[in-house]
């Protein structure tokens, strides 16, 4: 039912992928060094609270340290804000000043719903593909249910068979319409609050080098270092969406697939490395069973919600036809138009 849906096509025999037509990301193609950014990170998640007894975000296993994700006032514990940026060297919200974890406030200007570094489209996009495939496709699990193809005639990240099977449409239409900001019809047409435009070159670019870190990641074996990428059998269901440091949170409830607890759900931030966990759009927090990211509104369609005589966004996804409808894109009230690159995209012009 997509638009312009022939233009991606998983890689042939011929093409750069091997003879399956899909590449898992094994090998380096066109100079991507595999792993360079998860192996930049420092330190590995705590197996469990227990190894943080003074509450301070830090704590000891292996023989080193550890990172103990949670949210502020979390057991009655608070964090001040950091006082620079740079104290947040890894870019996953947390920082350490004086002695001690501060928290990055992500937001420009402060409060929530503020805008962040979203070079070139690529940030709030890729967070909102995290965001969609937790909600057409229950799980974070890039390395099954994506792979790496042809968008127009450029290497690109596509869905796989196994992904679009867990979809109830059988072509998981939100996660298409965002993977279609690829194509170069969309390049320059589509506006991110903050009036950054998407390029999208940067777009595939981004997507097939962090799509390919996380297959290395994955293969590295479970060792409690920072070189592996363990995370549980899980399943995803959205409970909310609000105000968050970036723009709109998205909040699921994530179970093992029985519907039992995670022993860790702390370790999902593992299979986001595909989203950049350094995307300050990611924005990964848990509290118990419920985890968290911050894409930009309008990108997904479900929680997506507005009050007012115009929809405020300069792009909505959705199966509801709201062409001509008004919408108030950066301050000036226009309507939406069907994008010719997707049937289930419209901007705001």
């Amino acid at each position: 039912m997509l638009a312009c849906s022939g233009n991606i096509d998983i890689e042939t025999p011929g093409d750069s992928a091997d003879s399956s037509g899909i590449d898992d990301g094994s090998a380096a193609d066109d100079g991507v060094v595999l792993g360079v950014s998860w192996q930049e990170l420092s330190y590995p998640f705590c197996m469990s609270p227990a190894s943080d007894p003074d509450g301070d975000g830090w704590g000891w296993e292996y023989n080193r340290s550890c990172i103990v994700y949670r949210a502020p006032g979390f057991g009655g514990i608070t964090y001040p804000t950091c006082a620079n940026a740079a104290s947040d060297p890894d870019g996953d919200g947390w920082g350490w000043e004086n002695n001690r974890s501060c928290m990055v406030n992500r937001s420009n200007g402060g409060g929530s719903g503020g805008i962040c570094s979203n070079l070139e489209g690529t940030a709030s996009t890729m967070a909102a593909l995290a965001v969609s495939a937790a909600m057409e496709m229950g799980r974070w699990q890039p390395s099954r249910d994506f792979a790496i193809g042809r968008v127009n005639a450029d290497e690109g990240l596509v869905i796989s068979s196994e992904g679009k099977s867990r979809c109830s449409d059988g072509v998981c239409a939100n996660t298409q319409a965002l993977l279609d900001f690829q194509k170069n019809e969309a390049n320059n047409n589509v506006k991110f609050p903050g009036g950054v435009t998407l390029n999208s070159a940067a777009l595939r670019s981004r997507l097939v080098a962090k799509y390919r870190d996380q297959v290395g990641c994955e293969k590295q074996p479970s060792n409690g270092g920072t070189t592996n990428c363990p995370a549980e059998e899980h399943a995803l269901t959205f409970q909310r969406s609000e105000k968050g440091g970036c723009d709109t949170n998205y909040y699921f409830v994530a179970r093992k697939p029985d519907g039992s607890p995670l022993q860790f759900p702390g370790q999902l931030k593992n299979k986001l490395l595909w989203a950049d966990r350094a995307n300050p759009y990611i924005g990964f927090q848990n509290v118990g069973e419920v985890v968290s990211i911050d894409p930009t509104f309008g990108l997904n369609e479900e929680g997506s919600t507005t009050t007012g005589a115009c929809y405020g966004s300069c792009l909505k996804i959705g199966r509801e036809d709201v062409s001509g409808d008004c919408c108030s894109c950066l301050g000036v009230n226009r309507t939406f138009r069907r994008a010719s690159w997707n049937a289930f995209t419209y901007i705001c012009m």
